[in-house]
């Protein structure tokens, strides 16, 4: 359940806002992440945010100077971070799966009309938006799947809902397991995220849409999967395309001016020579599938999904500079 607990439920506006903050998706970081604090925020309400204490096995609560936090709700103990079953690379371990944070040092514009709307009823119309902001950096920069509104879990029920009466069976036939390889948010990128949320700095369009296109493919959605990675191949290769240019021969140069198709950027790259560490058979693959797909309502199967997911991932890595946020250069 996602929760936010306001130190007081109607402060005075003189009163500094702290809120415990339960993330709608746990987040993996490194271990070095944690005890720190990072200032952070979404649109014009700012913030800082701290991060819980490394101590095994549920983390413990920040330290604040002048704020106790609470080490449990209603006698229960209050689980700040959690290592759930998952394959993370030893040169990124230690790692932990974030689950609450502290937000502290709030601050919002005065709204004279509304009285009510003071630093705390801002806070609580802005934190989706600014979760939705930061889990799409984590998920552009470490791969982690952290959709709230579709997970993807971990185990599933092996013939979910049957019921034999022959032979004879109680229970279900099992249970799938999936280990996880996660690559865990360091402390530079996670200080580089919340300042970019705050900032309001956005993932690079195609990085978002290769994002959503290895969500759908981890939802069986082969038929999206296919349309997303297209396009973000299209956003990509139109990029270099521009980018180079003078490097165009003049019909080149006229072809790429009229707004070309995904097909006829691919043939413009080929025609001027251009050499990618992708065949272009396999971008003219994407091509004819995102085609079927669009305009003939074919899904390809699952391996072919892979494959052509994997084109557009390989062409985004190799060909195009991503600004990277924990960075803060291309």
């Amino acid at each position: 359940m996602n929760e936010m607990n306001v130190a007081e439920t109607t402060p005075h506006a003189s009163e500094a806002v702290t809120a415990i903050y339960e993330l709608p998706v746990p987040i993996w970081v490194s271990c070095a992440a944690l005890g720190g604090t990072y200032p952070s925020g979404y649109g014009r309400v700012q913030f800082d945010v701290v991060m819980p204490q490394d101590h095994a096995p549920v983390g413990a609560p920040p330290v604040i100077d002048g704020v106790e936090v609470p080490e449990s709700f209603d006698g229960e103990l209050i689980a700040w971070t959690t290592k759930y079953a998952a394959w993370i690379p030893k040169e990124l371990q230690p790692a932990t799966a974030l689950r609450r944070i502290v937000i502290t040092a709030v601050e919002a514009p005065t709204d004279t009309a509304r009285a009510w709307r003071g630093p705390d009823q801002q806070l609580g119309e802005f934190i989706k938006f600014w979760f939705d902001q930061v889990r799409s950096w984590v998920e552009i920069l470490t791969g982690q799947d952290l959709d709230p509104g579709h997970r993807v879990y971990d185990s599933e029920t092996v013939g979910a809902g049957l019921t034999f009466m022959a032979p004879p069976r109680e229970g279900d036939l099992g249970v799938r397991l999936t280990t996880r390889h996660i690559q865990p948010v360091s402390a530079a990128a996670w200080r580089g995220i919340l300042q970019a949320v705050r900032d309001g700095m956005e993932p690079p369009l195609e990085r978002l849409l290769i994002r959503d296109a290895h969500a759908a493919f981890a939802r069986a959605f082969y038929r999206r999967t296919v349309i997303d990675a297209a396009a973000a191949l299209e956003i990509a290769l139109v990029r270099v395309l521009d980018e180079r240019v003078e490097d165009l021969p003049e019909r080149q140069r006229e072809r790429l001016e009229g707004g070309p198709t995904l097909g006829i950027s691919i043939d413009i790259a080929k025609v001027s020579g251009f050499e990618f560490e992708v065949p272009f058979e396999d971008l003219k693959r994407l091509n004819k599938a995102r085609n079927d797909a669009v305009h003939r309502a074919q899904s390809p199967d699952y391996s072919e999904t892979l494959i052509l997911l994997e084109v557009a991932g390989n062409f985004l890595e190799s060909s195009v500079r991503v600004k990277d946020a924990s960075a803060g250069t291309d």
